[in-house]
């Protein structure tokens, strides 16, 4: 049974500030460590990479596969693309934290059968969609450059790609239909009675 008395979107709120909290703290460590660490991990998805010899000097390939190198002695440019690794997935994610956040605070403060909360979630689905397809290119982008630590001038094209962005996207749009239609039920019943 549903405590009637319980602020359960106050709730929701509150964890979503601290989810933006964590990861705010933890996309600073993650820089923070690029830039002081001796060593830097750069993840390569390319096929056959276990046979690659002549490696430039402080770049080794990993055990397990041979698709993730650990560069010794990191250069700057080495030091922003191991920064730059999984960034896109990742601020997406806090974006859409950020804005689910916000999408709330607005049902708390009105009515959330309001025709405003399902154009909101809509919104929210469509730029999921969007700029989950942006991230997968920007992602594509940087393991290319990433691949040139190992490659030299050759830049290497691989995709890898957990497509968790387009079934949330997807996900948001449909419980914002169905909201917009309990809505104008609602509103079709307040006519009625």
């Amino acid at each position: 049974m549903i405590d009637a008395h319980r602020d359960w979107l106050g709730e929701l709120h509150t964890a979503l500030v601290v989810g933006i909290g964590f990861g705010v703290l933890g996309g600073v460590a993650t820089i923070g460590r690029a830039v002081v660490a001796g060593t830097v991990d750069l993840t390569i998805q390319t096929a056959g990479a276990t046979g690659v010899t002549g490696l430039p000097a402080g770049v080794r390939l990993a055990d397990g596969g041979g698709v993730e190198v650990t560069v010794t002695d990191p250069a700057w440019g080495e030091r922003l693309l191991s920064a730059l690794q999984g960034a896109p997935a990742y601020l997406l994610g806090l974006l859409i934290i950020v804005l689910l956040w916000r999408i709330v605070a607005v049902a708390r403060r009105t009515d959330p059968f309001s025709p405003e909360l399902p154009r909101r979630l809509r919104r929210l689905g469509v730029a999921t969609l969007v700029l989950g397809v942006c991230a997968e290119l920007a992602q594509v982008a940087i393991d290319a450059a990433a691949s040139t630590v190992v490659y030299g001038e050759f830049w290497a094209l691989s995709f890898r790609s957990g497509f968790w962005w387009l079934l949330l996207g997807f996900g948001l749009l449909a419980v914002a239909e169905v909201l917009r239609r309990g809505g104008a039920l609602r509103a079709e019943l307040d006519e009625v009675v």
